[in-house]
């Protein structure tokens, strides 16, 4: 029996004497189904798939000789009820299992097998087969899927949901390994996506968002505040906002669509296809409980580390071509009645994709479209397969003939280039850029990198760097831009913001100096607007918007600047700079941040004297802080963090990615350059590692290693 606290859930078992104990508690759902999985395997057999290995996420329990078990289950495989048939489960007995318990899916299978049937209720109401004869991972795939399409409704808070879920396994994506993207790129990738399309919608003057997924790009419209009417007068419900994944996918989307509501379907989407493995999330929440009690504990547990092992090359393209199956099924629900066979191609990269459908009955053939629905299948499917050797797929290409009564033969292909596309399937060359930054390779056929290469030339890579640096702390507190006088949004304001504006110094050369202390003197204060929103600083506080945060909480900073000229022949070259403050608490990607992004564009643009004040408010009033409690961390005997990957203690610096190691006496000097925190070894004339300046305390490095080598 479990019961749920929140997000957590306390288990309790019955052993084989009848005695009831607490097997764990207030865990996540991962350990609770491991922890259940263990205690049934000392009372019966477990089964197992068909590679050996265990069985993680569903499950569905174990009955004597050879019946067969039908579980209702929830989106992360919670059991809500069972029950056990000696003839083959049919449609409509799932359903029933299914109304019964209020549970939207439903799994099959005979005791102790690998194969396992997945029946679904969509937003309907209407129960049918997602997956036919799989196994259990691939059924969890597909039924994460099923939900996402058909029953995601955004993220829950406790209580809000009618069927009492607390989170849900999508509600969160997790942050690509090359970082996010730049909003300059993302609003670059949509003028590239309007120009393409000759939509009627401006490409000059765009702005951008952040949201968890990436950015939200749109034209803003300048309101009348005095005006209570001029905000409906420039609705425009038949405009388009542009949604950018971290990854380069674009999808547009009605303004008429409340914006926090597709922000989070997107979010979802982009989560589903770039989750990792059930296993590996287990043995993440795994280690995350592990080291938790450990923490609790006090040191007492004596767990210094827990490694997690990714999956064997043999397992990761087991997943990728087991859910082919079902993508065949979901792609012949499509079908006109009667039809013998269809073929689909699916020609796809991070930022574009096309995909064709065919269905043949006797001599007919018909065009059917793809939906979206499919084209996030498609997605996951190639993300998985991206972990193999060989990388993505370009092409993937399904053939299906049906045979007698439901059988049906599967032809599948991985196209990976080794012949020039079809023109149809052909997509433009910097969508193909876009994906090799996504996932590089290490051979590119010949053809493609021609094509590839006629692609208009960026002076950015997707992943744009800063090429300006903060202003020097050493000069003068620069005023704030013309504002109105300022009111805190707390006790104890600060003075007014001086009036006159602020012309950004050119950027210093060199390494950046140390970060000074706050001095006495006037409190500086910014009151501007930013778009719709109102920012506020001062040294207590950071308000953006909705969003505040106090000053003595920050724990990372983050202020880059990119740089983006795109050039599409007849069209002028257009010049796209972006400067972005960051700061925020960690975890990095989940906890409470405020993120101002400013955009220009022209060939030479100065730096906003918004952005320069916020950066000097930081360097005065955060670095210090920041970069003395690093020290003191470190020379306590413990391991921090700093740049999002680069580990620092006593001993020197480790990197996981690129695997690096240096102690402190072969690192020979660490300065600020063209965007990135640039780190030497001795003899060694060029860097060893870089780290861009986009990721948390990235800035502190130089003057963290120096004072930790004084």
């Amino acid at each position: 029996m479990s019961v749920r606290h929140g997000h957590d859930i306390t288990l309790y078992g019955r052993d084989a004497t009848g005695t009831w104990r607490v097997l764990v508690a207030n865990a996540p759902a991962p350990v609770v189904v491991e922890i259940r999985r263990q205690h049934d395997a000392s009372c019966r057999p477990e089964p197992t798939a068909r590679d050996g290995s265990p069985q993680v996420g569903f499950e569905y329990p174990s009955t004597p000789g050879d019946d067969h078990v039908l579980t209702a289950i929830d989106v992360d495989g919670e059991p809500f009820g069972k029950h056990i048939s000696s003839t083959a489960p049919t449609l409509t007995a799932a359903a029933s299992l299914g109304d019964l318990h209020g549970a939207n899916y439903v799994i099959a299978g005979r005791d102790g097998g690998a194969v396992v049937t997945l029946f679904g209720r969509d937003a309907g109401g209407s129960w049918s087969v997602i997956a036919a004869d799989v196994d259990v991972e691939t059924a969890e795939e597909v039924c994460l899927w099923f939900d996402l399409t058909r029953h995601y409704g955004g993220p829950f808070s406790a209580g809000t949901d009618p069927g009492g879920r607390v989170g849900h396994p999508l509600d969160h994506v997790s942050p690509p390994e090359g970082g996010r993207m730049a909003a300059a790129r993302a609003i670059s990738l949509v003028v590239e996506w309007i120009r393409a399309r000759g939509l009627d919608h401006p490409t000059q003057g765009l702005a951008a968002d952040r949201f968890e997924a990436g950015w939200s790009v749109y034209a803003p419209v300048d309101v009348d505040d005095s005006d209570p009417m001029a905000f409906l007068e420039t609705l425009s419900v038949g405009g388009s906002v542009f949604l950018v994944s971290d990854l380069g996918r674009v999808k547009e989307i009605s303004s008429a669509v409340p914006p926090q509501e597709a922000e989070e379907l997107f979010t979802a989407e982009e989560a589903y296809v770039r989750r990792a493995l059930a296993e590996e999330e287990f043995m993440a929440d795994l280690r995350d409980e592990v080291m938790r009690l450990q923490g609790e504990s006090e040191g007492s547990a004596g767990i210094s580390s827990f490694t997690i092992d990714a999956p064997t090359q043999e397992v990761v393209a087991a997943r990728a071509s087991r859910l082919l199956d079902p993508l065949a099924q979901q792609v012949a629900l499509l079908g006109p009645p009667g039809w013998d066979r269809f073929a689909a191609v699916f020609s796809l990269t991070v930022s574009a994709e096309v995909a064709q459908l065919r269905f043949w009955s006797g001599r007919r053939s018909t065009d059917v479209l793809v939906p979206e629905q499919i084209a996030v299948l498609v997605r996951r499917q190639r993300h998985l397969a991206a972990r193999m050797p060989a990388g993505p797929w370009w092409r993937l290409l399904l053939d299906v003939r049906r045979g007698s009564g439901t059988d049906a033969r599967i032809t599948t292909d991985y196209d990976y280039g080794d012949r020039p596309f079809p023109d149809d399937h052909l997509l433009a060359p910097e969508h193909y850029r876009d994906d090799l930054a996504a996932y590089p390779r290490a051979d590119t056929p010949a053809w493609l990198a021609a094509h590839v290469a006629s692609a208009a030339p960026r002076t950015a890579p997707r992943a744009t760097r800063a090429t300006t640096r903060p202003p020097d702390p050493r000069q003068d507190w620069p005023a704030p831009p013309p504002t109105r006088q300022a009111s805190a949004p707390h006790s104890g304001a600060g003075a007014p913001a001086p009036q006159n504006p602020y012309h950004a110094p050119n950027p210093p050369q060199g390494p950046m100096p140390p970060a000074r202390p706050a001095q006495p003197g006037p409190v500086p204060v910014l009151d501007t607007r930013v778009g719709r929103k109102r920012l506020y600083a001062d040294p207590q506080v950071i308000t953006f918007g909705k969003k505040s945060l106090a000053l003595d909480q920050v724990e990372w900073v983050s202020y880059p600047v990119t740089r983006t000229a795109t050039n599409h022949f007849p069209f002028p070259t257009t010049y796209v700079n972006g400067w972005e403050f960051r700061v925020g608490q960690y975890p990095y990607y989940v906890g409470p941040e405020i993120l101002v992004y400013f955009v220009t564009g022209g060939r030479e643009a100065e730096q906003p004297a918004e952005w320069t004040f916020l950066v000097n408010l930081a360097r005065q009033y955060l670095e210090p802080r920041l970069l003395t409690d690093l020290v003191a961390r470190v020379r306590r005997g413990e391991t921090v963090t700093v740049g999002g990957s680069l580990k620092v203690n006593q001993g020197g610096i480790a990197c996981k990615r690129p695997r690096l190691s240096l102690p402190w006496q072969s690192i020979s000097a660490t300065q600020l350059h063209d965007g990135t925190a640039c780190i030497y070894q001795v003899g060694v004339g060029t860097p060893v590692l870089t780290v861009p300046l986009s990721h948390p305390n990235a800035v502190l490095i130089p003057d963290l290693f120096a004072a930790l080598t004084s």
